[in-house]
């Protein structure tokens, strides 16, 4: 085609669009007017209250977020948590929770969620999300089912703090928001700009939420560096005096070889992350680069716990007891969860509970015997170390067999097997380390399996089979607005979902 007929083809349309930019743009300006004229202002919430049954949430991070958070009108805002079954009803549960201990949170007739309330309710076991509200700050089911998926993405990297941030901060923006705002009221030709709006708020919302993240890991990796930094010259004293002829201290210091090194690195990208603008921080080479630098402080930090632990109960100094107390701390935690893993059972047998049952007493006379041992002199802390060892492969071993019970007992198919195992795998292989273990440095992750590990991971497979099982039979999906058989007459607005 001539040169000079492309032209004439491109200035026309070029034009056309020119023109549609220009009466999209003053259609906005409509909206645009009201929107930045005088409004009800914004603040931070009332109150927060946080009952954190499930000890999920980390209280100073959550409160310094919601003092973030805009609300249109004056909302007390709670933050409720409680381990349970995937099956259970997150709506039920609260309310009797409510009902028994928080009169507060309901209204005077009984009936509804009080005034001024919005409530983010998380099950991380059951793997269950709810949001609830007052009478006056309620809004529609669908618009409460995208403030529970506006958390999905935190919910999803079990980082159950942000998880509820972002709920908190979804429902902010939907709740009392004047009539203006509102994104169905602008028609005929006005969706053209509301649906742009959309579709630019979403871009802009969800950057904020990536920026939100990465500052929030950021965080948290400068927190790790300066610990670091701060006990340095502490750690590389203790490093020098761990004996080598030690079994354990000759492996902690091998994970400690090449600790200087990384120190080092973590060191410039400390100073090369502090001058990202923080605008740019969604972009996705950044966010990668903040989450490696503080999984690299976090790990960096735990090693040198691990090597003062290690210095001072290898070499029997002043305090080691309480250096030998950080060792047991991971074991005690699982034999105080082993009554609530085998409760409830009643599709295993007896045979199949005993083992784990009679587990946990037997344990609990031998770390008395370990501690007593070493204050004594007739144990080594190499000695106590491979007893306290066998003690958690012990427990992985009678978790596995009990994984294999609960999962024939549970699963009705080899897909159902296979989703359940993959589900308690991954929990296990990404289980943190407790800061301060020499068994936990020395291994891989996963080596031991822990009670908690183990039942977060079976509740996720249960809830990734039920939700299969739902789809699989054409039922509903979406979400459980009801209140149980115990709920009477409440109809308090709010609804829960799995995640």
């Amino acid at each position: 085609m001539p040169t000079d007929t492309v032209r004439g083809v491109i200035r026309p349309v070029t034009g056309w669009w020119l023109a549609l930019g220009l009466f999209l743009g003053l259609l906005a300006a409509v909206p645009a007017a009201l929107l930045t004229g005088a409004g009800p202002a914004l603040a931070a919430p009332e109150r927060v209250e946080l009952t954190d049954g499930a000890g999920v949430i980390h209280e100073p991070t959550l409160r310094e977020g919601l003092t973030d958070i805009d609300f249109h009108e004056p909302t007390t805002v709670v933050i409720w948590t409680q381990p349970g079954e995937a099956e259970s009803n997150l709506n039920e549960r609260l309310l009797s929770d409510a009902r028994e201990n928080h009169p507060e949170w309901i209204s005077d007739d009984g009936q509804k969620w009080a005034d001024g309330l919005f409530i983010y309710a998380l099950d991380p076991q059951g793997r269950l999300q709810g949001v609830y509200f007052g009478e006056d700050r309620k809004v529609g089911l669908s618009t409460q089912e995208e403030v529970l998926e506006d958390a999905v993405d935190s919910l999803e990297e079990a980082n159950w703090t942000q998880a509820a941030l972002d709920a908190t901060q979804s429902a902010a923006a939907v709740m009392n928001r004047p009539w203006y705002q509102h994104p169905g009221i602008w028609a005929g030709g006005i969706i053209a700009v509301i649906m742009g709006g959309i579709f630019g708020g979403a871009v802009v919302a969800s950057r904020k939420r990536q920026r939100r993240q990465a500052e929030a890991d950021l965080e948290r990796g400068n927190r790790a560096f300066t610990n670091v930094s701060t006990d340095l010259e502490a750690t590389e004293l203790n490093a020098n005096t761990v004996p080598e002829d030690s079994r354990y201290g000759a492996q902690v210091l091998e994970r400690y070889r090449t600790f200087h090194e990384r120190y080092l690195e973590a060191a410039r990208e400390n100073d090369r992350l502090a001058g990202i603008p923080a605008k740019q921080l969604h972009r996705k080479e950044h966010r990668r680069a903040i989450t490696h630098y503080r999984d690299t402080t976090e790990e960096l930090d735990q090693l040198d716990d691990t090597v003062a632990s290690t210095n001072t109960l290898l070499n029997q100094y002043p305090g080691w007891p309480e250096a030998w107390d950080l060792q047991t701390a991971p074991m005690r935690e699982d034999l105080g969860r082993i009554d609530e893993l085998v409760s409830g059972q009643s599709k295993l047998s007896a045979d199949q509970l005993t083992p784990l049952r009679s587990f946990k007493p037997e344990a609990e006379r031998e770390l008395e015997q370990l501690g007593a041992g070493m204050q004594t002199g007739e144990l080594t802390a190499d000695d106590a170390l491979d007893r306290l060892a066998a003690l958690r492969s012990r427990l992985t071993e009678l978790l596995e067999q009990y994984s294999a019970a609960q999962i024939n007992a549970f699963a009705t198919s080899d897909a159902e097997r296979s989703t359940l195992e993959q589900e308690m795998r991954r929990e296990r292989n990404r289980a943190s380390h407790r800061p301060g273990s020499i068994l936990d440095t020395v291994h891989q992750p996963g080596w031991f399996w822990t009670a908690t590990a183990y039942s977060i991971g079976y509740s996720s497979g249960q809830s990734s089979v039920a939700q299969a099982r739902e789809q699989a039979a054409s039922s509903s999906s979406g979400s459980t607005t009801g209140y149980g058989s115990s709920g009477g007459s409440f109809s308090g607005a709010g609804s829960s979902s799995s995640f």
